[in-house]
């Protein structure tokens, strides 16, 4: 699993992640913007400023405690920016917390970091220059992957958490190494083939705070206890700039000239892009991708400012300051390592293509490139590149993306035969498109700003605003030539608008009256026709009826004659 992971249902599309990255390692898909592992150097970033908190460091607190159910020895190796981290603490109630977790003993990493000085001063005494100090694991990453060239100026030395780990092992093979610092990148270094096994568990500060927290453990209530063991002297100081030349024992002053220390990931890769052997002729660059060195690092949120921060640990280095003589260790483990160049690929993008990319988004000429730096990236054409090379989208240009929204539903609001107004939540006018100005015959009149109540009906408009639901109804409005409506009242929330949507009834609306009329003057004449028909077929049939009768009569009185019979009068 990556070391930082994007929630992507909380990701919003800011791009806030791509502007702060320094070596753009967010790929956009889909609106959403994940890290790119083989690219990102872990510096964290992207962690710090995302508004949404959708970047995700990944948690290493159940490996933690699988360690601990397994038993044996267990060392927790204490990062020595760790007085800054828990400011409510003193150090030993910090290092009964650990024990209280589980913890066979805890040791400061600043024994580890102590032998790092001594191996960078190794390297001036073979008479090397411009050594890169190779403590900080963000800028080993920025070096192999996007400066390969500067490797050979790379310390082949490990960082203070890597030799910790194998001075601890070197004591006892069985031991297990759980490091705990403010660093992401050193999740990752852990993993890396020239130095795994080392460390076996990495944690953050903001995960031992959570621990605390889950075993109920209230550090400022807790008794002091020591450290398993102390082999300490400067290297507590290796948190704050310069930390590594003065545990080094160089001699640094104010117009010192021949070593330097660059701290913020930008500075550090601004230094990478201009130099060059023949130009800079230093002894030793100290290099930390967090500004005024780790005690700014991304896991380490702590109350005290950067100045507290550094006069805390400074504070702890003295107070704790140790003979050299403890520093003596027989036997000890190799403290060098090698580093492989990954470069990142970046492929040339033909001019041609370039301008098809630009294209998309209404960039034609080099005065349509706005150069805003809204998408992440600081150019157009660097955007484009990203396009390219997929790791961003076209749609990202919001400038364009914008006026194309707002011709869009510009163009709509003008051609629509329907009628839209805008109100706001003081049900003042904000928008009434030229349909709606017809029907009211409104137009050329100003009413942008004024109640809706002034020329409409507001109870609908009112009534949504209350429920903050859609309604439907239908409406006359006399004062307007019976102007007859479907009415759709919206609550839109992202904009706290209210959206009035008019559809003109009045045509079917007398069409439908006139059918009306047509019909009911059809059943008259039918009726008037039926009853015409009935009189006459009445008529005919009482005409009929008497004519029959006779006729039955004098019949009758033939047959009787015929029979003989007399006849009476």
């Amino acid at each position: 699993m990556s070391v930082i992971s994007t929630i992507r249902t909380s990701c919003r599309d800011c791009y806030k992640c791509i502007r702060h990255c320094p070596v753009k390692a967010i790929r956009i898909s889909s609106g959403h913007a994940e890290v790119v592992d083989e690219r990102c150097v872990k510096d964290g970033r992207c962690v710090l400023v995302c508004p949404q908190k959708a970047k995700k460091v990944r948690s290493d607190l159940e490996e933690a405690r699988a360690l601990l159910g397994k038993g044996g020895r267990v060392v927790a190796s204490i990062a020595p920016s760790f007085v800054t981290a828990f400011p409510e603490a003193t150090p030993g109630q910090v290092v009964q917390g650990l024990k209280m977790l589980g913890f066979s003993e805890v040791r400061e990493t600043a024994e580890g970091a102590e032998w790092v000085a001594k191996e960078h001063a190794l390297l001036l005494a073979e008479g090397r220059t411009n050594v890169i100090s190779s403590s900080c694991p963000a800028v080993n990453f920025l070096i192999t992957r996007y400066f390969p060239k500067c490797i050979e100026h790379l310390a082949p030395v490990v960082s203070p958490m890597v030799a910790h780990g194998r001075l601890l092992k070197k004591e006892d093979p069985h031991t297990r190494v759980v490091f705990i610092g403010p660093c992401i990148a050193k999740k990752a270094e852990a993993e890396e083939e020239e130095v795994r096994g080392d460390v076996d568990v990495v944690l953050t500060f903001e995960e031992l705070r959570e621990w605390f927290q889950e075993a109920h453990l209230d550090l400022a209530t807790l008794p002091e206890a020591p450290f398993s063991r102390r082999r300490v002297r400067w290297a507590r100081a290796f948190p704050v700039e310069g930390g590594l030349l003065q545990s080094a024992s160089f001699e640094v002053h104010l117009l010192s000239r021949d070593v330097v220390t660059i701290t913020g990931i930008d500075r550090c890769k601004e230094f990478l892009e201009r130099f060059s052997p023949e130009r800079y002729k230093f002894r030793i660059i100290e290099m930390m991708s967090c500004e005024g060195g780790c005690i700014d690092g991304p896991m380490l949120s702590s109350s005290l400012s950067p100045y507290e921060r550094r006069e805390r640990v400074l504070l702890y280095t003295e107070e704790s300051l140790e003979p050299e003589e403890s520093l003596v260790c027989v036997d000890p483990p190799s403290f060098r390592r090698a580093f492989v160049p990954a470069p990142v690929p970046s492929p040339e993008v033909p001019e041609e293509e370039l301008r098809k990319i630009l294209a998309l988004t209404g960039k034609f000429t080099p005065q349509d490139e706005l150069n805003c730096g809204a998408c992440g990236y600081n150019t157009c054409r660097e955007k484009a590149r990203a396009v390219y090379q997929g790791m961003a989208e076209a749609e990202m240009c919001i400038p364009f993306m914008r006026m194309r929204a707002e011709s869009f539903s510009s163009f709509l609001m003008t051609v629509t035969p329907n009628g839209i107004v805008l109100v706001d939540e003081d049900l003042r006018i904000v928008e009434m498109n030229p349909a709606l100005r017809r029907m009211l015959g409104l137009a050329g009149k100003l009413v942008i700003g004024k109640r809706i109540d002034e020329f409409l009906d507001p109870s609908p408009f009112v009534e949504v605003l209350r429920t903050k639901k859609a309604t439907t109804c239908e409406v006359t409005y006399p004062q307007y030539h019976n102007l007859f409506v479907r009415l759709s009242v919206f609550f839109l929330e992202k904009s706290r608008l209210l959206m009035g949507i008019f559809v003109d009834l009045t045509k079917e609306k007398e069409q439908e009256t006139m059918m009306a009329t047509i019909r009911e003057k059809t059943i008259e004449k039918a009726q008037q026709v039926i009853a015409n028909q009935m009189r006459v077929a009445q008529e005919i049939a009482s005409l009929l009826g008497e004519t029959t009768a006779e006729t039955k009569v004098l019949l009758n009185k033939l047959m009787r004659i015929l029979r003989g019979e007399t006849l009476e009068e």
